[in-house]
């Protein structure tokens, strides 16, 4: 049988760092927070709606990826503790083409890529690691472990 459906497009638009238009952005959130840095031009002086919100507006957080090292499963809400503060999963599950449960999540600036930081999955705190999102990119394993 042929994976289709949601779950099918959960876990391949998961694995490939994809955004998920009410879980991990919405009219709260600006393309800075969510990695979605590249769809608006900051570097030149080319003028599109919202431009002056974006160079207005500062935000304490921003999307990162994480892969759980301790037995589990991420989920959206999950709360991120990190050494800078708290941070919440918007998409989380199982990455079958890495084996082991995957997220996206919103965490102070201050956390990078390769940073250990725990989740609070149903009151017991599991060990992740941040990593630069995709996860996965035509079928290849694009993070480090």
């Amino acid at each position: 049988m042929t994976p289709a459906g949601l779950g099918a497009r959960d876990t391949l638009r998961l694995e490939a760092g994809m955004n998920l238009y009410g879980q991990d952005m919405d009219e709260s959130t600006t393309p800075l927070e969510t990695g979605l840095t590249w769809t608006v031009d900051m570097r030149t002086a080319r003028d599109f709606i919202g431009r002056n919100a974006l160079e207005n507006r500062t935000s304490a957080r921003h999307a990162v990826g994480l892969v759980l090292l301790d037995k589990g499963v991420m989920r959206s809400h999950h709360v991120v503790n990190t050494a800078h503060g708290a941070g919440e999963i918007t998409s989380g599950g199982y990455g079958p083409t890495l084996d082991r449960s995957i997220a996206l999540a919103r965490v102070p600036n201050a956390v990078q890529p390769g940073a250990d930081v725990t989740v609070d999955v149903r009151g017991k705190p599991l060990r992740a690691r941040v990593v630069k999102p995709p996860f996965v990119r035509n079928g290849k394993v694009r993070i480090d472990l």
